[in-house]
């Protein structure tokens, strides 16, 4: 039995249809801006520098090595320190509390890391957490003794348990003075594998299903069969190509 091509038109479908259609492009429309903007926000400053450039991404999914004039109130350093400025190992995961984590524990080991501070919020700027919330919300997810990727270098007992203060004092206590007044060089480290595996499969589990749903859409219209041929495949074909370049990215030093 044959079907009329014209019958799956959006021009001809039930009113109740055409309002859900409406409904989901209204919802899927700023879903799509919302996401540009948590491109630009999460990816901006990744190369110390203000704004979104190349070298944002390069550092995101490759790593990047640069020349940086170190902070003058920089002038205590521990392991703990290290690891957390920039190019250090666990910058990344402290980026992910934004900008008052990173203030707020920094300055608290810049301090010396005193006991007294370890709970107190605001220590740079009000409203600041805590660094023990900073290390609860950002670091006890691997860094516990029960179940943790970190279990040999824990700062709580569980993941459910507050960072204890000896613990986290193990790494965050000051060992020396820096005294550098040069430039220095930094490598700053890319999204782990781990991390970029996650991404890859929340992203690719879910983008083509929104894909498929809108390009089922465009081939609802009236537009001619060649145009259809032509741009109906693009946005799954932009899918494959933006991941594809996140790994290519990450192992390749000129794409």
């Amino acid at each position: 039995m044959k079907t009329n091509g014209d019958s799956v038109r959006l021009a001809n479908l039930t009113l109740p249809a055409k309002l859900l259609v409406t409904l989901f492009l209204l919802i899927v429309g700023p879903g799509y801006l919302f996401g540009t903007a948590n491109i630009l926000l999460q990816h901006q400053d990744a190369d110390l520098e203000p704004g979104l450039g190349v070298d944002d991404l390069r550092r995101k999914f490759h790593g990047l090595t640069k020349q940086v004039a170190p902070k003058p109130d920089f002038t205590v350093t521990s392991t703990m320190l290290e690891q957390v400025i920039p190019g250090g190992e666990m910058r990344e995961y402290l980026e992910k509390g934004g900008e008052p984590a990173i203030r707020s524990l920094i300055a608290w080991l810049e301090g010396g890391a005193d006991k007294a501070e370890f709970s107190q919020a605001g220590l740079k700027q009000p409203g600041d957490p805590s660094p023990q919330a900073v290390i609860a919300a950002q670091c006890v997810e691997c860094h516990n003794a029960e179940d943790g990727d970190m279990a040999d270098v824990p700062f709580a007992p569980s993941r459910a348990a507050a960072p204890d203060f000896e613990l986290v004092f193990e790494l965050a206590q000051p060992e020396s003075q820096r005294d550098e007044t040069g430039p220095r060089t930094l490598t700053l480290a890319p999204t782990s594998v781990k991390n970029l595996v996650h991404i890859t499969h929340a992203h690719i589990l879910t983008m083509p299903v929104f894909t498929l749903l809108v390009g089922a859409l465009f081939l609802m219209t009236g537009l001619g069969n060649p145009v259809k041929l032509i741009l109906g495949p693009l946005p799954m074909l932009a899918v494959l190509t933006d991941i594809g370049s996140w790994w290519a990215a990450r192992f390749i030093e000129p794409f």
